[in-house]
């Protein structure tokens, strides 16, 4: 998130896919990204009945698991080409519709624009010297009798040397 909010740099995944497990993988869709997890035959048949093409469930690349392992590239590229046509919420809408585990990605802009991590103030305006203001991740779990805070950014290289060394450690000027 603080690399997103100073540079605009999207840090993107890299890596989803669990070999011979298909499909389950993550998916672009038209304007983000979602995590399909249909690699049971039955879900399988709920996802590709959701897609709109039930036929896939009984082609023999794609009609049992060991299979579809055996085809995951064609397969996801199959999978992609349909959810790229669709929002993330078109997709995950159809997925809850149809019984098949899929989650939303978030990425920094994802978070950084959520109702929910808004409203538990998950990411906090922090002031930073160098930086001016800086967001990061707020401290978690919030609880709700103590639910603490960040009261700074990490220190800088030597920022607490004269407080360690001189103060708590009681070292001399001339050894310090």
């Amino acid at each position: 998130v603080t690399e997103y909010d100073k540079t605009g740099y999207v840090r993107e995944r890299t890596g989803a896919i669990l070999p011979n497990v298909a499909p389950s993988n993550v998916y672009e869709t038209s304007d983000s990204m979602v995590l399909i997890a249909a690699n049971q035959d039955t879900v399988f048949g709920r996802l590709v009945e959701a897609m709109g093409r039930s036929e896939l469930a009984r082609d023999a690349r794609y009609v049992s698991h060991g299979a579809r392992g055996a085809h995951q590239r064609e397969l996801d590229e199959l999978i992609e080409a349909w959810t790229r046509t669709l929002t993330t919420q078109q997709v995950l809408a159809l997925m809850d519709q149809f019984g098949v585990p899929a989650g939303q990605i978030y990425r920094a802009p994802e978070v950084l624009a959520d109702p929910h991590f808004q409203q538990r103030e998950a990411i906090r305006d922090i002031a930073h010297p160098d930086f001016g203001t800086l967001k990061m991740q707020n401290v978690a779990p919030k609880l709700s009798e103590t639910p603490g805070c960040i009261r700074s950014p990490s220190p800088q290289l030597g920022e607490h040397n004269d407080e360690i060394y001189r103060h708590l450690l009681e070292l001399s000027v001339d050894r310090y």
